[in-house]
């Protein structure tokens, strides 16, 4: 049997993440063509950014943690 409330709940959850990126992706391109300008290449600058995003995540799930 399927749980409508979950699947409800996630397709919530997946809009959000959808507006969410189509909201923040154009800065992200920003961001590598303004690297790319300092000399940076594209790959150099998506990978330095999602190990950030990676730490930043990894914070967040810290600090949810100790809340609890």
């Amino acid at each position: 049997m399927v749980d409508t409330h979950l699947s409800k709940n996630r397709s919530i959850s997946d809009q959000r993440m959808e507006t969410c990126r189509s909201e923040f992706e154009p800065l992200l391109f920003e961001l590598i063509r303004n690297g790319e300008k300092r000399g940076w290449k594209a790959a150099e600058i998506a990978m330095a950014l999602a190990d950030a995003a990676d730490d930043v995540i990894l914070q967040l799930a810290r600090e949810t943690k100790s809340k609890h």
